[in-house]
């Protein structure tokens, strides 16, 4: 890959580095949601229950970005395929906590465990060198997005 010569150059390389890094992450969250028999923001969704038993709606929407609605519509799917169930919130009886099912719990350690396999075979395609270089650039690639984003959310 040869260096960009001009700015123009250099954002025309970046949009379409970052246009193929997005539809390589949809494939593979696309590749996962599929072996788990779920939709992509559905093992989005059960991914915060990686570190957490229970979840506030309230808090859920905010940390997906999704209405209630949304929400609401994807823990109800959630719900058929049983591995949530909704409870009211004992300190805030107008809240809603969502929890995983006995079921769930180790169908959320797997999806963990197979997410970390496939990111540690990602990694041994990548030189030792030049990770903590691509590491660097990526945090500094979302530090520029968050900035950006929240410009824009001020407009």
């Amino acid at each position: 890959m040869t260096k960009p010569n001009t700015k123009t150059d250099q954002i025309a390389e970046m949009l379409d580095l970052i246009l193929q890094l997005v539809k390589i992450c949809q494939f593979k969250e696309q590749y996962f949601a599929s072996l788990y028999n779920l939709t992509t923001v559905e093992l989005r969704c059960l991914q915060y229950f990686e570190s957490h038993n229970s979840i506030s709606v309230k808090e859920l929407s905010k940390s997906m970005e999704l209405t209630p609605g949304r929400i609401t519509h994807i823990l109800t799917s959630l719900e058929k395929k049983k591995l949530i169930t909704r409870e009211i919130n004992k300190d805030d009886r107008r809240g809603i906590n969502v929890c995983l099912t006995k079921k769930a719990i180790p169908f959320v350690k797997n999806m963990k465990e197979n997410n970390v396999k496939f990111h540690e075979k990602l990694l041994r395609n990548i030189p030792e060198e030049k990770r903590e270089i691509i590491r660097t650039a990526l945090q500094e690639l979302i530090n520029a997005f968050i900035i950006l984003n929240k410009e824009m959310k001020k407009h």
